[in-house]
This record gives C-alpha cells, sequence and structure tokens, in this order.
C-alpha cells in the first residue's frame, strides 16, 4: 500500500510513502508482521522481501516517482552492500528512492547503522529519518546519519506543547538549518495538525488528511528532488585514518605539557555534563588503565545524562563504567596512539585529540603507551569547535564503536483492564501510612526536599540519614542538603545535579560528603522529582548510600595494578613502562638513562631463621631506606623478591667518553647513587629478637653505550650485578 506525501504549501502531491500489510488476520498490521518476523529470526529477510514488493510496485508507475521505503535499523547492516546493490539494480530509472531509518535501535548499534547508510548512499538513495522525536536520544545521532529528510513524529503535531517537544523542534530545526535537510510531518489530519506542522518548519507532509494507504497514486506527481548529502558539502568523501588526522589537515598543532591537556580534556568532560540527554560523548583511551576509579565516575556520570557515551581503546572492557560502551581496539589500529575526546549536541560540538610528541603520523613512528601522568610528559594536540570538522573526527571513532550486547529488556505487559493500584494489594487509603513507615526504617538515608520553597528546603529524613551524616533532625530540616558538601566537593559534580534538579530530573551520582564531625564519606546519591496530578513538580526525594569502602576498594585495586603490595614501590610492569617512556625521551635528546639493579644478599637466611613476617618486615625497611638515597626525579621499584630497580633518567650523553665537562659523567652519576644506595643499607635492622645487617650486591647499565632496549638494559644491569655478588663472596672468602 502506498499514502501520498504532499508539499504542505500547495498541496502537490511530490511522493509516497511505501506501507507493508500482512495478510488477512492476526499478522495484518505492520506492527504485527514485524512483531512475528522478530521473533522468528527472520526479520531481514521480511526487510528484504517488503523493500523488493515496494520497489517493483513503484515501478509500475508510467511517470516519475519519489518513493520513501522503511528499513529497521538492526537489519540495515545485515542485508549488506551485496543485497542492498541486488535490490538498487532492480529499480526502475524513474523511481527515485528514499529510506526511512527509524530512531529505534540506533544507539545500541550506531556503528553499524551509519555505515548502513553509507551504503544506501553510495547506491544513489536518500536517507530519511522517521519518528523523529519519538525518542528524544536517538535524535543524538542525526548529525552523523545526515538525514536528507527528517520526519517529524506524529506525536509532535497532535500532543501538547511541552520543554520536550520545544527541545525536539529545536534540534531538529537546528540540523535542518546547518544540513539542508527537508522536515517532514506526519499524521497530519485536521487543520490543527497542518497548522502545526507548519509552525514547526515542516515542508512536506502526510496524514489522511492528504489520504489514506492505498494503491500507487501518481496522478499529477511533481516527484521530489532530494538533495543527497554529499551533494549538500555534508564532509569529504575520503577522510584520514584518525581523528587527529583529520584535525591537523587544516590546522597545526600546539605543544603543551600533560596537565594542561588533562585539565582541558576533563573541562570538555565537564561542559557535556551541562549538555542535554541528545548529546553523543566517544573517547578514546590510549590504554585501558587509563580509567582510573575517578575517570569511571566521571564517565558514569556521563552515561546517565548524554544519549551515547562511548569510549574505546587497548585492552578496553565493553564495559568500563556503568552505562558506557567500551570497545577495545586491535593492537595494529592507528587510533591506540591517540587521547581523544569528541563531544556532540544539536547546539554544541568540540574536539580535543592530542598524541605524544614522540608521534610521527598516523601510519608509523613512535607511540605512546598510554595516557598516564608522567612528569615533564609533553603531547601536541589539537582542539576545534567547528562543527563539520567534529563530526569528521567523530564519525571514525563511531566506526570503532561495537555494537551492545543486546537491547534492554521489554518491560513485562500489564494485563488490560486491570487497575494499576490493584496490583499493590493494599487499600489506597492506607497506602501513604505505610510508605512512610516504610522509608522510615528502611536502610539507606533517605529525604524529601520541598520543591515549591525557596532554595528546595528538605522536610523529611528517615533515621538511617541523621546515622549517615550525624545530625539532627533540628539540624536537617529546613535546610538545603548541600549543607553535606565540603572543600573537597567536586564542583564539576556538584553543577549538574543543580541543573538536573532545576529541569526537574533525576539524579544519580556519587558525591563526596562531609558528616557533622567533619569526617568525608562517599555519597551514591539518586534524586526522583515527585510530580502532582498536573504534572507539576512538588518534592524530591533523594535516596543515600554510603559507598565509601567501594570506592576505596577501587582506588586501593587501581593502585596496586602498578605498585608492590608489601613495599608500596612501584611494579615491574610500571617499571618498564617509566623506562621505556625514558628511553624514547633519551633518543629524542641525545642523553643517557641508566638501569641501576640491587640485589639483597643472603635475603633467604633472614627467611630461614626468623621466619617470612621478619622477612617482609626486611624488605619494607630496605625499601625506606633505599627510597631515601635516590635522587628525585629518579624512580625506584622492586622488580620481584629481594630485587630492586633505580632507574636515572637525563644524564650526560657520552656514557664513559673521558674529557673536559660540565658536572659528573653519566658514568660518575651512577657510581655515586650505588655508593649512597649501599650507605643507606649499611645500618642495623632491628628484629623482635634479633639485630641483623643487610648487604646488597648492585649492578648498571647505560643506554645507548651497553643496550639499546628496556629489557636488554635490565639484563646487562641484572648481568653486572651478578658479576657484583660472585666478586663480594671470592673476596668474602679467599680460600674458595
Amino acid at each position: 500500500m502506498y499514502q501520498p506525501i504532499v508539499d504542505l504549501h500547495d498541496g502537490t502531491l511530490v511522493a509516497v510513502e511505501a506501507l507493508s500489510r500482512g495478510a488477512p488476520g492476526p499478522q495484518e498490521s505492520a506492527a504485527a508482521l514485524f512483531a512475528a518476523g522478530r521473533a522468528a529470526g527472520t526479520l531481514a529477510d521480511l526487510d528484504e522481501a517488503c523493500l523488493r514488493s515496494a520497489l517493483q510496485g513503484a515501478a509500475q508507475s508510467s511517470a516519475a516517482v519519489t518513493l520513501f521505503v522503511n528499513v529497521e535499523p538492526a537489519t540495515l547492516s545485515a542485508l549488506g552492500p551485496r543485497r542492498l546493490t541486488a535490490l538498487a539494480d532492480a529499480v526502475a530509472e524513474h523511481v527515485r528512492v528514499v529510506v526511512e531509518v527509524t530512531e529505534r535501535d540506533l544507539l545500541e548499534r550506531a556503528a553499524e547503522v551509519v555505515r548502513g547508510v553509507q551504503v544506501l548512499r553510495d547506491l544513489g538513495w536518500g536517507v530519511a529519518l522517521d519518528d523523529a522525536g519519538a525518542e528524544p536520544k536517538g535524535l543524538a545521532l542525526m548529525p552523523f546519519l545526515r538525514p536528507d529528510v527528517i520526519k517529524l513524529d506524529l506525536a509532535l503535531v497532535r500532543g501538547h506543547t511541552t520543554l520536550l517537544t520545544a527541545a525536539v523542534v529545536n534540534a531538529v530545526r537546528a540540523e535542518a538549518e546547518r544540513s539542508g535537510a527537508i522536515l517532514l510531518a506526519e499524521g497530519i489530519e485536521s487543520e490543527q495538525h497542518l497548522d502545526r506542522a507548519l509552525s514547526m518548519g515542516a515542508r512536506l507532509g502526510q496524514g489522511w488528511m492528504f489520504g489514506r494507504p492505498g494503491p500507487l497514486p501518481t496522478d499529477g506527481m511533481s516527484a521530489l528532488s532530494v538533495p543527497s548529502a554529499r551533494a549538500r558539502g555534508a564532509g569529504p568523501v575520503e577522510v584520514p585514518r584518525t581523528p587527529f588526522a583529520v584535525l591537523a589537515a587544516t590546522s597545526a598543532a600546539q605543544r603543551a605539557a600533560e596537565p594542561l591537556v588533562a585539565s582541558m580534556t576533563r573541562q570538555l568532560e565537564r561542559q557535556a555534563l551541562l549538555l542535554d540527554e541528545q548529546t553523543v560523548v566517544l573517547a578514546n583511551f590510549q590504554n585501558a588503565q587509563a580509567m582510573t576509579p575517578a575517570t569511571r565516575r566521571r564517565y558514569e556520570s556521563l552515561a546517565s545524562l548524554s544519549a551515547l557515551t562511548a569510549v574505546t581503546g587497548a585492552g578496553m572492557p565493553d564495559e568500563p563504567a556503568p552505562g558506557v560502551h567500551g570497545t577495545a581496539l586491535e593492537a595494529d589500529d592507528p587510533l591506540t596512539g591517540q587521547w581523544v575526546v569528541i563531544i556532540v549536541s544539536p547546539h554544541f560540538a568540540a574536539a580535543l585529540v592530542a598524541r605524544d610528541v614522540t608521534s610521527r603520523d598516523d601510519d608509523g613512528g613512535d607511540r605512546p603507551t598510554g595516557p598516564d601522568a608522567q612528569p615533564g610528559r609533553r603531547l601536541e594536540y589539537l582542539l576545534t569547535y567547528d562543527r563539520q570538522r567534529v563530526l569528521d573526527a567523530a564519525g571514525l571513532m563511531l566506526q570503532r564503536v561495537r555494537p551492545t550486547s543486546g537491547a534492554p529488556a521489554a518491560p513485562s505487559p500489564v494485563a488490560r483492564g486491570t487497575p494499576a493500584q490493584d496490583a499493590v494489594r493494599v487499600p489506597p487509603a492506607d497506602l501513604p501510612d505505610l510508605l512512610l513507615r516504610a522509608i522510615a526504617t528502611a536502610s539507606n538515608g533517605i529525604v524529601i526536599a520541598d520543591a515549591l520553597l525557596p532554595d528546595v528546603p528538605l522536610v523529611y529524613a528517615n533515621a538511617a540519614f541523621l546515622d549517615l551524616t550525624g545530625y539532627s533532625e533540628e539540624e536537617v530540616l529546613g535546610r538545603n542538603c548541600r549543607f553535606l558538601q565540603g572543600p573537597a566537593t567536586d564542583p564539576s559534580q556538584v553543577q549538574p545535579i543543580r541543573r538536573r534538579i532545576l529541569a526537574g530530573r533525576g539524579v544519580h551520582a556519587v558525591l563526596l560528603n562531609y558528616r557533622r564531625d567533619g569526617s568525608t564519606f562517599w555519597n551514591e546519591l539518586h534524586i526522583s522529582p515527585v510530580t502532582n496530578p498536573a504534572g507539576e513538580i512538588t518534592h524530591f526525594i533523594g535516596n543515600q548510600l554510603d559507598v565509601t569502602s567501594r570506592i576505596e576498594r577501587e582506588r586501593r585495586t587501581a593502585y596496586l595494578a602498578h605498585h608492590d603490595e608489601l613495599t608500596m614501590l612501584p611494579n615491574r610492569s610500571h617499571i618498564l613502562e617509566h623506562l621505556q617512556l625514558e628511553l624514547r625521551r633519551a633518543r629524542r635528546s641525545g642523553t643517557c638513562v641508566a638501569a641501576l639493579m640491587v640485589d639483597l644478599d643472603d635475603f633467604k637466611e633472614i627467611n630461614d631463621r626468623f621466619g617470612h613476617a621478619a622477612g617482609d618486615s626486611a624488605l619494607t625497611w630496605a625499601a625506606r631506606r633505599l627510597r631515601s638515597a635516590v635522587r628525585a626525579g629518579d624512580l625506584l621499584g622492586r622488580l620481584g623478591g629481594d630485587e630492586f630497580l633505580v632507574v636515572l633518567a637525563g644524564l650526560p650523553p657520552g656514557g664513559r667518553r673521558e674529557g673536559p665537562a660540565r658536572g659528573p659523567s653519566a658514568e660518575e652519576t651512577v657510581r655515586r647513587v650505588r655508593e649512597h644506595l649501599h650507605a643507606a643499607l649499611d645500618a642495623p635492622f632491628e628484629l623482635p629478637d634479633a639485630t641483623v645487617r643487610l648487604r646488597a650486591s648492585s649492578g648498571a647499565a647505560l643506554f645507548p653505550l651497553d643496550a639499546g632496549e628496556a629489557a636488554e638494559l635490565i639484563a646487562r644491569a641484572d648481568a653486572a650485578m651478578y658479576r657484583h655478588k660472585t666478586g663480594s663472596r671470592q673476596q668474602a672468602s679467599p680460600d674458595r
């Protein structure tokens, strides 16, 4: 069946939409037909059959016709280029095809849908975003799809004007103004609907006012010419491989220390928290270890406020934080060498991309190992608010985002004709008293604030909240809940909460709060608005839970990923990462780096004579003594067992070359550090039942004189240390 689409200004028939129907019976309606196809796992085949039928029917027209057809987002990629091309080859020359992609599942399969839309464009077909506004979050992908036509959902035309309606219309109008897309209003059945559609900027319309579905109407059609996004200059056909290359094509990169780039990144993340739910946040971490507990909390907040928050990176898990879509990159993906954060909303766009100054280009050269802060680390970065450049960079990121593991479960159906209150099994008159008694005895801290009074003061607090915070009821009631905040509470977390409350939206956040005695606790906070029958917000309910132990556990886990649990020194992986970074710097600057190995002699005897607890005490004592002897800026770590390693960076070039020079040579510096380390250990160590002295052997190797890579440098230092140990034993036992 086909339904007319007309020009709203003069009523001219300009296109038709193909509407699929099943055979008479329970599957006659499109909803029932496609539900059955989805249940049977044949949705893609059903879509293809409907599309082929619509194209064949339109081909019967003797005049030019513009045909709108529907395709489910989940099956757009399933059809694939081959099957779509076969359909395109069968299209009559006088039929112009516009494929409608609905908002359903867009965010769950964003990358696949964007790629599928590109295939449609390559076939010469137009693209329409269907049901715009039915799911406001789906509008977030509108800039990436670059639709030729945007179809306003019938609820916008028929419903009451609300702030949500205005937000949808504003976003759609902004996109149409930027891209030249045509607005089409659905469901027009009366003059009132028509006036509303025109006021929203619609140029085209369809609905029973202009004709019901039926045979193909072509008499008097003035076929609509839909300019493709490519023809409208929506962006280059070929784009560079990485976001850095996109921005570097038209701007010169700036160099800065890592703290500045990190602060700029957090500022953009903070900006995204202040935007609406149609926002897309895309970020790339050079490795998953950069997702620290604090970063995960920030991105969990972003995910709760945005339409899509997706992160990529080497080793990135599928859900690095609740609600965040994670994608692990392949080892050879050039994006692994870049630090990226991109924000796109209907009225805001920004992109910050950076890479270590060692990176040469997108196809080769040294790349950074991760975005962890390093003293002296320098990056080259680009920042832009140019929307088209941001979208080009974001498109490359979105292509890498894998689909979510599954669509959210559908809500359980409610039996028709059963009143909602019947399910409660409690007489309505008793319900308020029951709820108050339940809240009063709840284990979570619960408060109620009056939204109609100035400053939204608390009017109720249960016993759990008073126990949690240490305040009395008299000290709490009548005050805004911000009294729980203190000097260390993060303002960037507080500001979005205030904005969401002012907008009448729910809140989920984790904040550092203060008790009455000044002690702190991490508060997992849920705030929900309560409305009266007229829809006016009258109160807010806050549900609070002390999650301090969870946050501290996350912090400790992140810390122990890079530190030895016994001595709290950097562990082997941290040492190797640091040494590799210093070697890259040394290659650029021409300086030397030394790896100095220290091994405790006869340590096994302490374990054997006094026990492993005494051995652990000896190791922690040795770690403190060695740390006190290491120069500022050098790194001391524990490789394992009784072996320690010191990385000495920034040493004078030339290694052991002789001649006049300012200051000590690299070899002389290493010798002095070794002396300090041995002297630091030359002190008695007190055990409960004995006093012992620890002796050590040491050895060093210099880059580039002794080795050119981290592993080889450590091996050379280990060999030198072993020679020192052997020599010391021979001196101690000359009769050997």
